[in-house]
């Protein structure tokens, strides 16, 4: 079994456990040790940490990201609550929309200009829950035309994304990315409960999108190397609840979704 190549080329703040677990795949097995541990005086490298094998040797690469989280939650919260304006002289709430997201650790990693880059990625986090939590209630609501009430909730763990503005000069990717959470829950909670939407309502009401995603990467191909996502005691939860609202309600379109692990990689647009 090999570790990945690259990550000679990136710093990490990890340090392993001289205790083990097995973590079985299909083939081969990614070994991960049951703690990590945070050294913050001296320069720590991963590979003990964890081993994970590789199709493909990559070069030291052209860009490396580290990013860590331990000990420390991350939690957005959004609510409209307990307003209610007359209705009287225009004195309304005639449209609502919020969004609330809670991430981890984030990159996002223009490719423009080079042909063939080399990025080597790692996001962790340990004891560092993700939760967002996004609420309209109690609300009068007398909704102008064409205008909704909407709420949108999103939370997530770990996030690359790759991308070209001209993905057309891209030759290839070589990407080496580790994406992992330990006892790090990601949770996302959406309410619509008890608006009072009034007899008029000329919109279309209410919409509900809730999205709870542990580990997540995108990228253009062709991309070659090594993605490793991994949860461990780290539930994933989405939660979408519209109850108790009165007036005209109605349709209703509630998504609620949640993804341990999701990698995308997309044929390059030829922009015609």
């Amino acid at each position: 079994m090999k570790n990945i190549n690259l990550i000679s080329s990136i710093t990490l703040a990890c340090l392993s456990t001289i205790t083990s677990t097995v973590a079985y795949a299909d083939y081969p097995d990614v070994i991960i040790n049951s703690d990590i541990i945070l050294n913050y005086d001296q320069k720590i490298d991963l590979r003990p940490a964890i081993s994970v094998p590789t199709v493909a040797d990559l070069p030291d690469a052209d860009i490396s990201v580290n990013q860590f989280n331990h000990e420390s939650p991350i939690k957005a919260v959004g609510r409209v609550v307990n307003n209610r304006p007359s209705g009287n002289y225009g004195e309304v709430i005639s449209e609502v929309d919020v969004e609330v997201t809670a991430v981890g650790n984030n990159a996002s990693i223009d490719v423009s200009g080079s042909a063939n880059p080399v990025i080597g990625a790692v996001q962790g986090n340990q004891w560092s829950s993700h939760t967002a939590i996004g609420e309209i209630s109690n609300n009068r609501i007398d909704l102008a035309e064409d205008k909704i009430v909407n709420l949108e909730v999103t939370s997530v763990g770990n996030n690359l994304s790759i991308d070209a503005e001209n993905s057309a000069d891209v030759e290839s990717i070589g990407l080496g990315s580790i994406q992992f959470n330990y006892d790090s829950p990601t949770a996302a909670i959406g309410s619509i409960v008890g608006n009072g939407f009034g007899v008029n309502a000329r919109g279309v009401d209410p919409t509900l999108t809730v999205t709870a995603v542990g580990n997540n990467l995108s990228s253009l191909a062709p991309t070659t190397g090594s993605l490793t996502q991994i949860n461990r005691g780290s539930p994933v939860t989405a939660t979408g609840l519209v109850s108790r609202n009165t007036g005209k309600i109605g349709p209703i379109n509630v998504s609620v979704t949640a993804v341990g692990n999701n990698i995308s990689i997309k044929q390059p647009s030829t922009g015609e």
